[in-house]
């Protein structure tokens, strides 16, 4: 503790309000979480109020009862990860234990007050003064403005232990611009804040994998901690979104093209799109309206634009990928109001049905079949997913087959995907398994390539079987290209 003035008159304040300077219980009022801010304010010459609107931010004024994924304990986020660690700082100023900052309400509060004095080297009165401490004390000017935009509109929780706790409004607190320009993102209106090359995959996806499902995470933390965290070289994982608890905002970290490390399991991350939301999954209070509608929004735009279907089996919480040991988004995330808001924002009250069968298939369902006598090629980039298969026109029955699971016997939208090359088949025969038998058409490949190309629409029965094949029984002397294919019902 300081021998100052300031810390002789930090002591007086404590004995008055009933405190002790360890921290231990000196009276009824201890337990009081606005008692152990003022405490803690005063004890090292920081204003309280800004040490609530850092706890409000960090974690809604509860205490987690375990670590977040960056490494941060307590209401005060102190970190111990590979290239931080502000709890130990926290333990060395105050002398408290590391595993009572961890666990410990009033020290952890304590600790973030220590490393907010040390940070700031002074105590001016003009909350605005702090910007820079609270940034370096919170991993970043990103968080700085989330406890200074929580500072202007002020807050108030009722918290677990049944207290209610309030932050007044201060018009005078000012956030400071230290993003990216919104047009960087690729969804309109988020905020661009990039993840750590170290943290992500560079690809050219959906040409060189298909995007086909959105995975949706809880950072366990706050929107700051989880998007600064991506930006940590040593941190080996990051998303493409992050939603914001009280507003909505989205910041993106990770372009769509490329693979973020969010899913734990390789090839969801290589297919898919995961969005984090800010909050907890034991807590049900950080998922809001707000966060609801924002995220659904940025949902529906995803579906429409890479033609995921809106279904569970097509969104899906991270708990559900094979493999991933993890809960979230946890029991408290409403599946059927946040499909519902999708469903509405995208433009329509049903999902319909949409299904996507790519050669690669082969491996990973089993919808896909063809012979030796198709040959395997990655040669073009506008390829739809890793790789496609090709054959010599030949006068033999020889077809490369997709299988589909038809819901309901119907008419069906189908498309094909092919690579661009000029040297292909002009007059590729494709099948479609109608009701009234099999229908052909017959498409050019030395055109359009790199794109769903409609074929038409047929009717098509109930059913999980070949619905679609591509024959090599053609002229010409190109190759016969079997990629992709898509059936649709809105």
């Amino acid at each position: 503790m300081r021998t100052t003035t300031a810390g002789l008159l930090s002591l007086l304040v404590l004995a008055v309000a009933g405190v002790c300077a360890s921290g231990a219980p000196a009276g009824a009022q201890q337990g009081a979480l606005e008692q152990e801010f003022r405490a803690a304010a005063a004890e090292y010459g920081v204003p309280a109020e800004l040490l609530k609107a850092m706890g409000y931010v960090n974690t809604r004024w509860e205490m987690p009862p375990e670590q977040s994924r960056d490494g941060g304990w307590g209401i005060m986020h102190l970190v111990r990860n590979n290239t931080t660690d502000t709890l130990g700082e926290a333990s060395r100023i105050t002398g408290i234990p590391v595993q009572r900052l961890m666990t410990d309400r009033a020290a952890n509060i304590r600790g973030g007050a220590a490393l907010l004095a040390q940070a700031q080297q002074g105590s001016p009165e003009d909350l605005n003064a702090w910007y820079e401490a609270v940034a370096e004390v919170g991993g970043g000017r990103l968080y700085a403005n989330q406890v200074y935009e929580t500072l202007q509109s002020g807050a108030s929780a009722t918290i677990s232990t049944g207290e209610t706790v309030s932050l007044a409004p201060h018009s005078g607190a000012s956030p400071q611009g230290v993003l990216s320009s919104q047009s960087s993102a690729d969804y309109p209106g988020a905020i661009w804040y990039p993840a750590s090359s170290s943290n992500y995959t560079a690809a050219n996806r959906p040409s060189s994998h298909p995007i086909d499902k959105i995975v949706i995470h809880v950072t366990q933390g706050s929107y700051a901690s989880a998007m600064n965290w991506f930006q940590n070289p040593g941190a080996g994982v990051s998303a493409h979104y992050t939603v914001r608890s009280a507003d909505g905002v989205i910041g993106q970290s990770v372009r769509e093209k490329d693979i973020a490390w969010h899913a734990g399991n390789w090839e969801y991350n290589q297919t898919s799109i995961g969005i984090e939301h800010e909050g907890f999954v034991d807590d049900p209070k950080w998922f809001t309206e707000a966060m609801y509608q924002s995220s659904a929004r940025l949902v529906a735009y995803l579906c429409k634009k890479y033609d995921i279907p809106i279904d569970r089996q097509h969104i899906i919480g991270h708990s559900e990928v094979p493999g991933a040991d993890h809960t979230d988004p946890g029991p408290y995330w409403d599946w059927d109001k946040y499909l519902a808001y999708v469903r509405q924002y995208a433009g329509g009250s049903s999902g319909g049905y949409r299904q996507v069968v790519d050669n690669a298939d082969i491996i990973t369902s089993g919808r896909f079949s063809a012979s030796s006598g198709w040959g395997w090629s990655r040669y073009s980039d506008s390829r739809y997913y890793w790789n496609y298969r090709f054959a010599r026109p030949k006068a033999v029955s020889d077809t490369a087959k997709y299988r589909f699971d038809i819901p309901a016997t119907g008419d069906y939208a189908i498309y094909a995907w092919w690579p661009s090359n000029p040297g292909y088949n002009r007059a590729t025969p494709i099948g479609i398994k109608t009701t009234a038998g099999w229908r052909w058409v017959w498409v050019d490949q030395t055109r359009n390539g790199g794109r769903w190309v409609y074929l038409g629409t047929f009717n098509l029965s109930e059913g999980d079987e070949w619905k679609v094949q591509v024959s090599r029984w053609t002229s010409g002397s190109g190759y016969v290209i079997a990629d992709a294919m898509k059936v649709v019902r809105r």
